[in-house]
Order: C-alpha cells, then structure tokens, then sequence
C-alpha cells in the first residue's frame, strides 16, 4: 500500500537557498503543500557539496552559504520532519542520475514526491517520472509544481 506522505527530495542547490536569497524553504514548502510532509536529503547531497567545498578558496561566498545551509538544516530537523538517509551512488553514477534512481525507488511506496532543485534538466527529467518540482523563481519565491 502506498503512503499518503508528501515526500520532498532536496537537492544540493536548495541547501544553499536560505543565505544566498534569504529564503525559509521549509516554511514555504510546508505553507504551500497541503497534508503530511517528509523532507529527504541523502548522504550524497552532502559529499557532493563538501567534496566542491574542497575546491573552493577559504573565503568564497559558496562555503559561507554552504555552512549556513546546514545550520538551517540542524534548526529545522526536528520541526520539518527532515530525514537524512545514508544512500550514495554508485560508482560512474552522476549525482543526478542517483537522485532520480532513488526516487524510482521511493515512488513504489509514495504517491506523492517533489524534488526540491534549482537544476532545469533535472527537473525536466522528474516531470516525465510523474514527480513534482520545486524551484526558486526569480531569485525571490519557490515555484511548485504538482506531478
């Protein structure tokens, strides 16, 4: 039997949103999204991240934004219902390519799924799964939009 949890996927860009455009996601989303929610973020989110951290100088606004992003994340784990699932991906597998191969998975138990990314290929390619996208436009509000 499937769920009747809306499960949200984050991506890495929406890790970055609250400082780099001043944006609550998870309030926004919870405020737009009627019944019950689940956010999702997997290991792999943040290896990918750190692993850029790594390439970054000390002083760029991407390890700023990314350090605040996770103290967003620490704030709101318990108020959000926000699960960390330990999941990577395979070797040769692209981080897009495991985010969509985990929401396959996830959608045999769940009805309802959005993914949470700024990527437009990404999106484009869960739309034809039959997932919603969440999206930041115009650098100001998110954009939901419903299987």
């Amino acid at each position: 039997m499937k769920s009747n949890i809306n499960l949200v996927i984050i991506d890495s860009n929406f890790i970055l949103l609250p400082f780099q455009f001043k944006i609550d996601y998870f309030n926004e989303i919870r405020s737009n999204i009627e019944g019950k929610l689940k956010f999702i973020i997997f290991q792999q989110i943040f290896n990918e991240l750190e692993s850029k951290r790594k390439k970054e100088p000390k002083t760029s606004s991407f390890i700023r934004f990314f350090e605040s992003g996770l103290v967003y994340l620490k704030n709101n784990k318990e108020k959000h219902n926000i699960e960390i699932l330990e999941d990577i991906k395979i070797e040769n597998e692209t981080t897009d390519d495991f985010l969509l191969r985990m929401i396959k998975n996830l959608k045999k138990q769940n009805q309802i799924i959005y993914l949470a990314t700024n990527d437009s290929q990404l999106r484009k390619k869960a739309k034809e799964m039959n997932v919603g996208t969440i999206f930041l436009r115009q650098k100001k509000y998110l954009s939901i939009n419903r299987a």
